[in-house]
């Protein structure tokens, strides 16, 4: 859209610069551009400039006359509009009457200062490079926070750049943009903002063994099966079953494993307490036998007394 114009016409824009200093404006000192006068008519102004002298004082800037709105001059404005005038903008090389300048410059000008067609972008570009500003110049929103507008991330990427600068953006520096995870097999693409807490859980991550020893090539997916040959691996002894309770790392199990003598003592103290405890149980079995068969003794007998207290008393 073109600029709101205010003010006169420059003057050194007219081919007949004597007749166009008839109609000078009083204010801005251009040639009036909508022409209006005081109530005396004597003196002319452009409407805006006169507007808003009035909006401060409601009177004839010259004769200080009391005016409360700026009275057309009809006489004036055909005059104004007959005059020859070349186009405003040195560069082009318009020719016309006055009363069709501003219809040029809306309209055909290429040097006329437009504003650009996105709401967002405030500049003011000459006509004829709006084309070129809108490709590269022109501000333009990352479209990933279109994307992305649905509240899924709680990240969003709000820059405006030009479209040859967008360019670079979405490819390296956009915190919204889609990246493959940087590890050899993994398949995984995600958000760039995303993608470190992938990395803490990715399969095909690089880790080291959590024990310390010297493997070096680990990925995180075949740590599990490592730690099963592992030699730091805390491992139980296999005599376990047997009683032994010792752990150790795998390297230095076996020594401990082929030590005999250690096993056969604890083969012993094993079998000890197993038949300690078969005997502990063949006691309280015993004692619980007991226990029942007095009980039915005294039931039996109280049953027997009863009896014979019942035939004496016939």
């Amino acid at each position: 859209s073109s600029m709101t114009r205010r003010g006169g016409f420059p003057g050194n824009k007219f081919y007949n610069k004597e007749k166009s200093e008839f109609f000078h404006c009083l204010v801005c000192y251009e040639v009036c551009r909508a022409p209006v006068t005081c109530h005396s008519g004597a003196h002319l102004f452009c409407f805006d400039c006169l507007a808003e002298s009035l909006q401060h004082n409601p009177s004839c800037p010259v004769c200080r006359e009391p005016l409360v709105s700026p009275v057309p001059s009809a006489f004036a404005a055909i005059q104004v509009s007959a005059l020859d005038v070349v186009c405003v903008h040195d560069q082009c090389k318009w020719k016309g009457t006055c009363g069709r300048l501003d219809s040029h410059l809306d309209t055909d000008c290429r040097h006329e200062p437009v504003k650009c067609s996105d709401n967002a972008c405030a500049a003011l570009v000459p006509r004829g490079e709006m084309a070129m500003h809108q490709q590269f110049a022109c501000p333009q929103s990352c479209p990933n926070s279109k994307s992305h507008a649905n509240g899924s991330l709680d990240n969003t990427c709000d820059v405006r750049l030009s479209r040859h600068d967008l360019v670079d953006h979405l490819a390296h520096h956009c915190k919204l943009r889609i990246i493959h995870c940087p590890h050899p097999h993994c398949d995984v693409s995600e958000v760039h903002c995303r993608m470190p807490a992938h990395i803490e859980i990715c399969p095909y991550a690089p880790v080291s063994c959590p024990r310390e020893c010297s493997a070096q090539t680990l990925v995180r997916h075949c740590l599990n099966a490592h730690r099963k040959d592992c030699p730091r691996e805390p491992v139980a002894c296999i005599h376990a079953p047997l009683g032994c309770s010792h752990v150790a790392p795998r390297s230095e199990i076996v020594l401990h494993e082929q030590d005999i003598a250690l096993h056969f003592s604890a083969i012993r103290s094993k079998a000890f307490a197993e038949q300690q405890k078969f005997y502990q149980q063949q006691i309280s079995e015993m004692k619980q036998m007991f226990e029942q068969k007095l009980e039915e003794q005294i039931v039996l007998f109280n049953s027997r007394q009863e009896e014979q207290t019942a035939l004496m008393e016939e």
